[in-house]
């Protein structure tokens, strides 16, 4: 039996410059995106009984500061009464699990 260590030094700036390259951007994306359509496919109506509007959904990906993100806002002032209601954000996330 044998045993071998192998040693890994990871820079700070080159972990850095992968988390917010235009790859893991792309990644990302794609990942909103897929949550963004499984929020649009519920069919949540805004404005009035019933609902005059599709609740808006708005997709933005970037870099921060040390990393890329992503955010699926719920882009409408009744956003934060719908998600407390339905939770649509929060039961959508598994979308981005396949994408």
């Amino acid at each position: 039996m044998s045993i071998k260590v192998t040693r890994v030094r990871l820079k700070g700036r080159g972990m850095r410059d992968l988390l917010r390259s235009e790859e893991v951007q792309a990644i990302l994306g794609r990942k909103a995106l897929a949550v963004a359509a499984e929020v649009e496919a519920a069919g949540i109506r805004v404005d009035g009984d019933p609902g005059r509007i599709a609740l808006p959904v708005t997709v933005n990906v970037g870099a921060g500061l040390g990393r890329a993100r992503a955010t699926v806002t719920l882009d409408h002032p009744s956003g934060l009464a719908v998600e407390a209601k339905h939770g649509i954000l929060t039961s959508s996330i598994d979308a981005a699990r396949n994408a």
